[in-house]
């Protein structure tokens, strides 16, 4: 009989030692989809195995839900830049200039620079000039 009460006490302590272990184990932090964080992330390894499309869709996605999410324009430049749709491109940096005029001199002037190397003047966008009056002799 002394042995079967010890052996159901061993039994419960058992449990119980397990228990309190088991609730002490560090639990994984839950990931925010949301976050900044995992959205740089995410667009880095799309880049880096050069799914293009995907990042592309990612981007326009983020840039829907917060359109002035400067790091949502950067991405999507950078694959139209790998991609070589240049227009898109420029137009992507020139937004990325245009939200945050830090990221400028390192972030966007290197590839607006490469990009200009690489297409013909007549195929960057220029605005529209103001037409001229005409003029008469009156």
């Amino acid at each position: 009989m002394a042995f079967l009460y010890l052996a159901l006490t061993l039994a419960i302590l058992t449990g119980v030692v397990w228990l309190v272990v088991a609730r002490q184990r560090p639990q994984r932090p839950k990931v925010d989809k949301e976050s900044a964080e995992y959205f740089r992330e995410q667009c880095q390894k799309l880049l880096e195995t050069n799914k293009l499309d995907e990042l592309i869709a990612y981007t326009r996605e983020r840039i829907r839900k917060r359109p002035n999410h400067t790091y949502a324009h950067w991405y999507l430049a950078r694959a139209f830049y790998l991609q070589q749709k240049w227009i898109e491109a420029l137009r992507a940096f020139n937004e990325v200039a245009r939200l945050d005029p830090s990221w400028i001199e390192d972030s966007v002037t290197p590839y607006v620079r490469a990009i200009e190397a690489k297409i013909k003047p007549r195929e960057v966008p220029v605005a529209p000039d103001a037409p001229e009056q005409q003029r008469t002799l009156h």
